[in-house]
C-alpha cells in the first residue's frame, strides 16, 4: 500500500504541515503555534507539492512577523483583532454572532491592511473603505452594496476599538490610548427596504400552504400572529406549549433561541390554537420533540433555509410576488405596525424585541390608513383650546369668495 505524504515545516512552536489523505490525492495543511493547532485542516485546492511547500513558506514568513509584532509594543490592526478574537468579550457570544463579527472584522482589516497601526487611522480611511464597498470595487462578491451594510463593518470595527481603549496590559497602560475613529459619522441608508406584508396576501399563502409543506400553515401563522423570527419559531418544542391557559393557551419562546437571548411567553389567538391543535395530530407518528422536526433527522428542527425554500415555493403557488427586501421579516413588520395604537413596552415585550427604540425606527412603519387618520382626521387647535373639524373651514371660505367682489379695471 503506497504511503501517505506528509511534510513538516517550520521551527519549534511555529509549524505548518502539509499532508494528503489519499496518496496521490489533493494536499491539506495545518497551522500549530505553541503545541496549539490554531487552523485546522484545510484543503490547498491543488495536488503539486512544490506548491504547497512554497505556499507554506509564505504562511511561515507571516507567522513568525505576526509573532513579532505581538511581542513589541507596536499595535497594528492584525495584532488588535488576533487580541480581541480570543478575549472574553468575543468568546461570550453566541457561535453565529461571533462568526459574522469576524468576517466583518476581516473585510475591513484586509481592505486597511494588517500591517497598519491602530493609531494612524483617520476618517480618510473610513470614507475610502465605504466607497470601495458601496461602488463594488472591493469585497467577497465584487457587487455594490447598501450603505446599511458597510455601517455594520465599520461597527464592528468600531466595538473592537472602544474595547481596546478599556482593555489593559499587564503592567496597567491601556493597551490602546484613544479610539481613533470615535465621532465619525457612519454611513446611513436614507431610503432603507423595509416590505411589509398584509392580511389578504397572508390568506392566500395559508390557503396553499399545506399543498406545499405540512409544517408551512402552522409556521405562517406563528410567524404572522406573535411577530417572532423565522428562527425561534422552528425551534419550539412540544413542552413549549401551554393549552390549557387562558384564553386560548400560551407558547413560550426560548432565550437561547432568540436573537437578543430573551426569554419570554406569548398568547395564541384562538385560530393559531386550532392550527396548534390540528398540527399535533400530524406530530403523533413521528418520535419528536420539536413542532418542526427535520425529515432526515426528526430529533433535530428544520433549517429555516429548506422552511424560506418552502414558503418561495408558496408564494409562486399562490400567483403572489415576493416583496423586495425580505422574506419572513415583512410579517414581524406587519405585527409592530399593525399595533402602533398599543403601549410600546407591550408590543416590545410580545414580540421579543429587547429595545422599544429598535421597533419604533425599524419595523413600526407608516400606512395609509394612519397617515389618512393623521391628515384628514386631526382636530384642529384654536385659541379658546376646543377642537373643531378641519373641513368645517370650506363653508367660510366659500361664502368669502361669493361676498368678494375682485376691483374695477
Amino acid at each position: 500500500m503506497p504511503k501517505l505524504w506528509r511534510k513538516s515545516l517550520g521551527e519549534r512552536g511555529c509549524r505548518v504541515v502539509l499532508f494528503e489523505r489519499t496518496p496521490g490525492g489533493p494536499l491539506y495543511r495545518e497551522v500549530w503555534v505553541n503545541g496549539k493547532r490554531v487552523a485546522a485542516q484545510r484543503s490547498m485546492g491543488h495536488r503539486d507539492r512544490d506548491q504547497a511547500t512554497a505556499d507554506a513558506f509564505t504562511l511561515l514568513a507571516a507567522l513568525k512577523s505576526r509573532r513579532e509584532v505581538l511581542a513589541s509594543d507596536r499595535l497594528t490592526l492584525v495584532t488588535l483583532f488576533d487580541k480581541y478574537d480570543g478575549s472574553p468579550v468575543s468568546r461570550c457570544r453566541k457561535p453565529k454572532t461571533r462568526r459574522e463579527d469576524r468576517r466583518k472584522l476581516e473585510r475591513v482589516v484586509g481592505f486597511l491592511g494588517g500591517d497598519r497601526e491602530v493609531v494612524s487611522l483617520s476618517p480618510s480611511d473610513v470614507q475610502r473603505y465605504v466607497e470601495a464597498r458601496m461602488c463594488g470595487q472591493y469585497g467577497p462578491t465584487g457587487k455594490p452594496v447598501r450603505a446599511r451594510a458597510v455601517a455594520a463593518d465599520l461597527v464592528a470595527l468600531n466595538v473592537m476599538l472602544n474595547w481596546a481603549a478599556r482593555e489593559r496590559r499587564s503592567d496597567g497602560t491601556p493597551l490602546l490610548i484613544h479610539n481613533p475613529l470615535r465621532g465619525v459619522r457612519l454611513p446611513v441608508e436614507k431610503n432603507p427596504r423595509r416590505p411589509v406584508e398584509t392580511y389578504d396576501r397572508f390568506l392566500r399563502l395559508m390557503s396553499v400552504a399545506i399543498e406545499v409543506d405540512w409544517r408551512l400553515p402552522l409556521a405562517l401563522a406563528l410567524v404572522e400572529s406573535t411577530g417572532q423570527r423565522i428562527t425561534a419559531v422552528l425551534h419550539l418544542q412540544r413542552e413549549d406549549l401551554d393549552l390549557g391557559r387562558l384564553p386560548h393557551g400560551w407558547i413560550h419562546f426560548r432565550g437561547k433561541n432568540q436573537k437578543n437571548g430573551r426569554d419570554h411567553w406569548v398568547p395564541l389567538s384562538e385560530e393559531c390554537a386550532q392550527l396548534v391543535q390540528e398540527h399535533l395530530r400530524w406530530l403523533r407518528v413521528r418520535q419528536t420533540p420539536y413542532l418542526f422536526p427535520s425529515e432526515a433527522d426528526t430529533l433535530k428542527p428544520t433549517d429555516r433555509w429548506f422552511m424560506s425554500r418552502r414558503l418561495r415555493w408558496a408564494f409562486e403557488r399562490a400567483g403572489l410576488e415576493q416583496l423586495k427586501g425580505g422574506l419572513w421579516h415583512p410579517f414581524r413588520r406587519k405585527f409592530a405596525t399593525e399595533r402602533k395604537h398599543m403601549p410600546v413596552i407591550d408590543v416590545a415585550h410580545a414580540g421579543g424585541w429587547k429595545e422599544t427604540r429598535t421597533l419604533l425606527q425599524c419595523y413600526q412603519q407608516p400606512d395609509e390608513a394612519t397617515l389618512q387618520q393623521v391628515v384628514l382626521g386631526a382636530p384642529k387647535l384654536r385659541s379658546d383650546g376646543l377642537g373643531v373639524d378641519g373641513r368645517s373651514y370650506s363653508n367660510s371660505y366659500s361664502n368669502t369668495r361669493r361676498n368678494h367682489r375682485p376691483p374695477a379695471a
